[in-house]
């Protein structure tokens, strides 16, 4: 890969910071998982709390795995929001409240004596993306996850573009639909107000005894579609209808060779990519739809972890 400095048989350990679950994996210079743990945030027990439990599980992995401390090239974590690089403090997190000003690099460098970079969890799955997933050997490369909201990174002539203060690949706060949904951001008709999975639950509470009194979730609708029930499909349309509107845009905006989509909603793939590339046809500006790939993402749950360990590599 043009430009990039690989360090071989060199380890660093990845942690994503989601909103309900954290995920911490050691990993080696070619992207391969030597192992990770998933368990419950528990942000309700507040950050001090998750920190620690950050801590106590890298050290677990070390372990487990037989790889010291000193043969870690550092740590990256990702986190869902927005953050101050150079101070390595939190600005805020979605879904993750009561985080701000926490400095979380300078109290895990403390404990373990290392390197330690803060990053936007999207941006980074899109860079394990790029480097060892779908987009491996593409120059110019986006990564969208659809998921209970959605974002996204960038690559631009084999370089992440993160923005000039990690705020870049916002993409789901695009306005698809002027007249739409209000979103969390408080703006209305953003594309993660339109066409999230949580969107997609919300419709499908239309749907009467869909997930029997238990929260109805995305998957549902798309259980209840494949069964033929009228209105889960037209729901399931009216997504990849925007779905195919927020690529058009991202087409237009980048010009990418490559998009890879990954987070939940990928996981209806078969159904999801027939329909988005019928409005892709009709709708996206032919120059740029032609010299573009849509696939799925390759990495899944594991692009976080893998892209911000990779971080201390490059």
């Amino acid at each position: 890969m043009q430009g990039v400095r690989i360090i071989m048989n060199k380890f660093a350990c990845g942690v994503d910071l989601g909103g309900t679950k954290l995920r911490i994996g050691i990993v080696n210079s070619d992207g391969n998982v030597i192992e990770n743990i998933q368990i419950p945030t528990h942000n309700h027990r507040g950050p001090e709390t998750v920190i620690n439990n950050i801590n106590d599980n890298i050290t677990d992995l070390l372990k487990k795995t037989n790889i010291k401390q000193k043969d870690l090239e550092g740590i990256g974590i990702c986190v869902p929001g927005f953050f101050n690089s150079e101070m390595g403090k939190i600005f805020s997190l979605t879904n993750l409240p009561g985080w701000e000003g926490i400095p979380i690099v300078d109290i895990i460098e403390k404990k373990f004596h290392m390197p330690v970079k803060l990053a936007n969890d999207a941006h980074m799955a899109a860079y394990g993306e790029y480097l060892y997933g779908a987009g491996k050997g593409t120059k110019n490369f986006v990564y969208i996850t659809i998921s209970t909201g959605i974002g996204g990174g960038i690559i631009i002539e084999g370089k992440p573009y993160y923005g000039t203060n990690h705020g870049a690949a916002e993409f789901g706060h695009i306005v698809i639909d002027i007249n739409g949904e209000k979103c969390n951001c408080g703006n209305y008709g953003c594309f993660e107000a339109m066409a999230s999975g949580t969107a997609i639950a919300k419709h499908g509470e239309r749907i009467k005894s869909l997930s029997e009194n238990k929260p109805v979730k995305a998957e549902h609708v798309f259980e209840a579609a494949k069964g033929g029930n009228r209105l889960a499909i037209d729901i399931i349309d009216k997504e990849a209808l925007y779905l195919g509107i927020g690529l058009c845009n991202i087409l237009a905006a980048y010009n990418p060779e490559m998009i890879a989509i990954g987070g939940g909603v990928s996981n209806q793939w078969d159904i999801l990519y027939p329909k988005i590339m019928r409005i892709i046809k009709n709708r996206a500006l032919k120059h740029n739809a032609k010299a573009c790939k849509i696939v799925k993402s390759r990495l899944k749950e594991d692009a976080g972890i893998i892209g911000a360990a990779a971080s201390l590599f490059f």
